[in-house]
């Protein structure tokens, strides 16, 4: 009789996996539907958008808004008359990569005024965080610019600098 029992409870058991196996299939049918469907819609509606700017911008050009002088750009004087331009100019002393805002070189003007050891550990502070910055990507640092390349301060081979040790025994 425990045979019997535990037979029909292994195949009830395995009949409820099945079900289970095939419910969840369904599911992903029928999730995998309503991805596509929701694709669609998107695709869709961008189309829409699209077109909808295409007919703005048409009913713009035929109206006479827009000038031929700017070439579809809005020309917007400000007050000195001047439009916005977007300067090419580089900051002096500031790295291709920094995004510190120039203060990985200049030290951020903290803690001067201090005395001895603090005023030690701020420099080597300072040199630490001109070397690796204060975050955002590190990789555009290490370029070489022709700022660096020029410069030729550390090749400097006067009396002045050296090995200490090497001085002293001669």
């Amino acid at each position: 009789m425990e045979k019997v029992k535990g037979r029909l409870l292994a195949e009830k058991r395995k009949i409820e996996e099945a079900e289970e196996r095939r419910k969840a299939r369904d599911g992903k049918k029928i999730a995998k539907e309503v991805q596509a469907q929701k694709l669609r819609e998107r695709a869709k509606q961008k189309k829409e958008e699209t077109e909808s700017v295409k007919n703005w911008r048409k009913q713009r050009q035929q109206s006479g808004f827009a000038r031929g002088d700017n070439d579809g750009e809005m020309g917007l004087d400000f007050e000195d008359g001047k439009t916005f331009e977007m300067s090419d100019k580089r900051r002096p002393g500031v790295a291709t990569g920094d995004r510190s805002g120039g203060k990985a070189r200049q030290g951020g003007g903290k803690g001067k005024g201090k005395k001895g050891g603090a005023d030690k550990k701020r420099k080597s502070r300072e040199f630490k965080d001109s070397k690796s910055g204060f975050g955002g990507r590190k990789g555009l640092k290490k370029q070489n610019v022709a700022d660096t390349t020029n410069d030729l301060r550390g090749f400097n081979k006067s009396d002045s600098s050296g090995n200490k040790k090497r001085k002293r025994n001669e």
